[in-house]
């Protein structure tokens, strides 16, 4: 619902219709006109300029209330081998042989944590503040989002936790700083 009032009609030789013509579907000047639309919510900007000039046309309105509710974005659920294979397939097109054989060669160098995990759940003494602070060093996007969430106050929140713990290994991780440009195509 969109109530609009209709600013009274000042100019005696009119109609008292606020278009001036009499028309019915128009609300007399100085009433409510609650616009319903079949839709429920207005998300289509093209539309919502249209409506917005119709109300300019007719002369002065004004919106009395709008509703709307906040849209929650959830902390990220730290990554496990069977979600990054899917999100690897999903978004970069990698199979999962081929995913898993690079995580290794990631591991084996150092850059990630165990690959081969189903933890969710970062244990309460993992240090992410050391390691946010090592990938500020890097250039370019990985480096000014680092240095966003250590300057920005509040901005850092730790990943909400999982429902699945092997109680082996941590979730995957980086583990140190490295620039992505230096990683081979082959890893």
């Amino acid at each position: 619902e969109m109530p609009i009032t209709v600013p009274n009609n000042t100019d005696p030789n009119t109609p008292d219709r606020a278009d001036g013509t009499g028309n019915q579907n128009v609300p007399s000047a100085g009433r409510t006109l609650q616009m319903n639309w079949k839709r429920g919510r207005l998300y289509d900007r093209t539309l919502t300029l249209s409506l917005y000039a119709t109300c300019l046309e007719v002369g002065v309105a004004t919106v009395v209330d709008v509703q709307g509710r906040a849209k929650n974005k959830w902390r990220p659920i730290p990554l496990a081998t069977v979600d990054l294979q899917k999100r690897c397939a999903k978004y970069l097109r990698i199979g999962s042989e081929s995913f898993m054989q690079s995580a290794e060669a990631l591991y084996n160098d150092g850059l990630i944590s165990y690959p081969r995990t189903e933890t969710e759940i970062f244990r309460p003494e993992f240090d992410h503040m050391a390691l946010i602070t090592t990938l500020q060093n890097i250039d370019g996007v990985i480096g000014r989002y680092a240095n966003m969430l250590l300057n920005a106050p509040n901005k850092f929140q730790t990943p909400r936790a999982g429902k699945n713990d092997d109680q082996a290994h941590p979730p995957i991780t980086p583990c140190r700083a490295v620039n992505p440009e230096t990683i081979t195509d082959q890893k």
